[in-house]
């Protein structure tokens, strides 16, 4: 008897998730169930109407509402969402699953007063929870207010030392105060027929509130015979919301390097976590002069196009160079990886043709005719100061008509924040 009731059950609900169409006999319990099955698989128009006619049977079922407000947050529908929330805190102040809820849309809405409000009623209504306490130390933090934050993680590690999302958040404020970065890098490349050739490079960079991280490197060479130096600096200003300046420009003895550079490229954060960005590389080789416009100058048009998807980055960046008889093209396409954190990966990058970003060839543009490479890329956090960095790579270049090379890559590099 049962098994009978259990499978007139499951037909009823199999019915109604297909159909829409629900009957009397479907209790608000397995409404519900359902409803949180929907919003949890991308149905979530489908878990509202579930949501709404639980309520119209009973206005007091609050995990109905709280479960219809977190599918319009999740829709960053946030004024809906803070609708429905709002009503259920009116019908039962303090109801613990509202008010973290509407803390999570005051927080994905980047309205960190009001998200500290919530918080604050949070925890006046349910003193010492972990929950809460975690939310409003990220809120402060969010706000500029890490002083306070850690304030707040150090009492909430008091009472839960193995809580972790708080530890790994005291961790991040306190490397965020370390602005400073030292990075020392070498690569050597080997050919099938020709010496190898070696470079490296000494950085050192500063985040700024005005010019985002400021990095000044040198750069050596050493390659036919001859060793070339190179004063740059990198800075990323913001201009607006959403948009930032890559700015890049340098200097150099004009041995394996060209005289002087410049790079401007304006990025752009688009909906669903895209990244686009268009702009221009310049190079220099006549040394008597700063800026040419004639034949010693290369101007060379780039643009990318970036997406994360969980634990992903995908990136397409194209390069355009303009010649006498037509123009030479290339392409790279990036996939990376993170491990435990933003500065731990694993890249995989196919290209083909020059790459000006890459100080090794930006010494003669015209120096490859095809190429095609394929390099590995890995970085790894090492405590909370130390980064390590190693890679290798494989191509194969055309340096002249009917004439092709291989090339080996390898390169280790170890970063340092203070």
């Amino acid at each position: 008897m049962v098994f009978v009731i259990f499978l007139l059950v499951v037909s009823k609900l199999t019915v109604f998730g297909q159909s829409a169409e629900v009957t009397d006999t479907v209790s608000s319990e397995q409404l519900l169930v359902k409803a949180r099955e929907f919003a949890y698989n991308n149905r979530k128009i489908e878990a509202r109407k579930l949501c709404r006619l639980i309520l119209q049977r009973d206005s007091t079922y609050l995990d109905a509402a709280v479960l219809m407000g977190r599918t319009y947050a999740w829709d960053q529908k946030y004024d809906s969402a803070r609708i429905v929330l709002n009503k259920v805190t009116e019908q039962k102040p303090g109801y613990y699953d509202a008010l973290d809820a509407l803390i999570d849309v005051e927080i994905w809405g980047e309205d960190h007063k009001a998200a500290l409000k919530y918080a604050n009623i949070g925890l006046t209504s349910h003193p010492d929870d972990a929950v809460f306490l975690y939310k409003k130390a990220r809120i402060l933090n969010n706000s500029g207010d890490s002083q306070n934050a850690v304030v707040i993680l150090n009492q909430l590690l008091k009472i839960n030392p193995a809580n972790k999302d708080a530890s790994g958040l005291l961790l991040t404020i306190r490397t965020a105060k370390l602005v400073h970065k030292l990075t020392l890098n070498a690569w050597v490349y080997a050919f099938d027929n020709e010496n190898p050739w070696s470079f490296a490079s000494a950085a050192v960079g500063r985040k700024t509130s005005m010019f985002g991280t400021v990095t000044l490197r040198y750069n050596y060479a050493r390659r036919f015979g001859s060793e070339g130096h190179q004063l740059e600096i990198d800075a990323y200003p913001a201009i607006a919301k959403g948009v930032y300046m890559y700015f890049n420009t340098g200097i150099s003895n004009k041995k394996n390097f060209p005289f002087s550079r410049l790079s401007i490229e304006p990025y752009v954060k688009l909906p669903a976590s895209f990244e686009m960005s268009l702009g221009f590389r310049y190079l220099n080789f006549d040394d008597k002069r700063i800026v040419a416009l004639d034949s010693n100058k290369v101007l060379i048009y780039t643009g990318t196009i970036g997406k994360y998807y969980g634990d992903y980055w995908f990136s397409v960046r194209s390069y355009f160079t303009p010649g006498k008889e037509r123009w030479s093209k290339s392409i790279n396409f990036t996939v990376r990886r993170y491990l435990a954190d933003a500065d731990s990966y694993f890249s995989l990058i196919l290209g083909t043709g020059f790459s000006p970003d890459e100080q090794q060839f930006a010494f003669n543009p015209n120096y490859y005719l095809k190429s095609s490479k394929i390099d590995l890329d890995y970085q790894q956090k090492i405590a909370t100061r130390f980064f390590l960095n190693c890679g290798s790579g494989f191509a194969r270049e055309e340096i002249r008509t009917n004439t092709k090379r291989s090339r080996f890559s390898f390169d280790l590099g170890v970063s340092y924040l203070f």
